[in-house]
C-alpha cells in the first residue's frame, strides 16, 4: 500500500505538471442523525433520510474517481447509518475497495468495532464538560468503549472552545495511555453570535501548552508547524486539497464551511486544513505529520 507521503507526492506532482487543483482526501458525511445533541453541532438539525447503500457507493466512486485517497467519513453519527440489514460495516468494506486508506470519527457511544483503517473519537473535556456539551451523561460510556476497543489506530479528536480549553492539556495526558494519538482543532462559530468560540489570547495559550507536551513525548499528532500556524492563522489554505460530502449526495471541493455557515477565514481552526495545506507548502513537519496519521 502506498504511504500518504507518496500519495501527496503524486497529487503534488500531477498539479505541478497539469496546473489543476485535485483533492486528496474526501470527508463524507452518511447522515445527519444522531443519538445525542451537542450544544456545538450544527448539523443535528438539519432534515433529510439517510441515503440508501447504493446512493452511498455511487457517491464513493465519484469520490475515488477524482482520485480522492483518503476517506473519512462522519455524522451526525455514522455509525447510525442503515439501510436495511447494512451497517456501516457495509459502507467501509466498500470504501476499502475504493480508497487507500479510510477512516471514520464518532462520539463513541457505540461499540469501536468498525473496520477502518483510522478511528477517531470525539472528546470535548473531563465527565462534567464533556455530558454537559453533549447533552447526555455519556464520558464514562466513551470512555470504556475506548478501553476495550481494539482497533490498531485509535485516536481521541478534541475540539477546543471556550468552556472546555483550560481542561484539554490535562485530558491530553489522561487519554495518552488510550489512544495510539491525540489531534486538535478548534471550534468554529456557525453562529452569528456563538460564546462557544475561543478567544485569540486563550488560543495561542492553549496553542503553547500543546507545542510543550507534544514536546515531551505526548502522542500529540498534530505538527509543530500547525500548531504554530494556528496561533494567529498565518498560513495560506488550500482548500481545494479536500472534498466534502453531505447525506443528499451532494459534494463541493473546497472549504468545510461552505454552505453551511457564514464563511470567516480569520475565524479559522480547522486543522486538517492547515495540515494539509503546509504539507502541500513544502513543510517537512507537516509531511511527516501525514505520514503518522494516515501510516506508512
Amino acid at each position: 500500500m502506498p504511504s500518504p507521503f507518496h500519495l501527496a507526492g503524486d497529487v503534488l506532482l500531477h498539479h505541478l505538471l497539469t496546473g489543476r487543483q485535485r483533492p486528496l482526501l474526501a470527508s463524507c458525511k452518511l447522515t445527519f442523525r444522531c443519538n445525542l445533541h451537542c450544544q456545538q453541532c450544527p448539523f443535528v438539525d438539519r432534515p433529510g433520510p439517510d441515503p440508501s447503500f447504493s446512493q452511498v457507493t455511487t457517491l464513493l466512486d465519484q469520490l475515488s474517481a477524482r482520485r480522492d485517497r483518503i476517506v473519512i467519513f462522519e455524522g451526525g453519527e455514522p455509525l447510525l447509518w442503515r439501510d436495511g440489514d447494512r451497517s456501516f460495516a457495509d459502507v467501509a468494506a466498500y470504501a476499502r475497495t475504493r480508497f487507500t486508506v479510510t477512516g471514520v470519527t464518532t462520539n463513541g457511544t457505540l461499540p469501536l468495532d468498525v473496520p477502518t483503517d483510522i478511528l477517531w473519537v470525539s472528546l470535548d473535556g473531563f465527565a462534567e464538560t464533556h455530558n454537559r456539551l453533549r447533552g447526555a451523561p455519556i464520558f464514562e460510556r466513551v470512555i470504556e468503549n475506548m478501553r476495550r476497543s481494539t482497533h490498531p489506530r485509535l485516536y481521541a479528536h478534541l475540539t477546543a472552545n471556550s468552556e472546555n480549553y483550560l481542561e484539554l492539556p490535562d485530558l491530553v495526558r489522561f487519554l495518552s495511555p488510550l489512544v495510539k494519538g491525540i489531534t486538535v482543532q478548534f471550534y468554529y462559530p456557525y453562529g452569528a453570535d456563538d460564546r462557544l468560540f475561543l478567544a485569540w489570547p486563550e488560543r495561542r495559550a492553549l496553542l503553547a501548552a500543546l507545542l510543550e507536551l507534544r514536546q515531551q513525548g505526548l502522542p500529540i499528532l498534530n505538527s509543530p508547524a500547525a500548531l504554530r500556524a494556528l496561533m494567529d492563522n498565518h498560513w495560506h489554505c488550500q482548500p481545494w486539497r479536500i472534498d466534502c460530502a453531505d447525506p443528499d449526495g451532494h459534494f463541493w471541493q473546497g472549504c468545510y464551511v461552505e454552505g453551511r455557515a457564514a464563511l470567516d477565514c480569520a475565524k479559522c481552526g480547522f486543522s486538517p486544513y492547515t495540515e494539509m495545506s503546509l504539507a502541500f507548502q513544502g513543510h517537512p513537519q507537516a509531511i511527516l505529520a501525514g505520514m503518522r496519521i494516515f501510516g506508512v
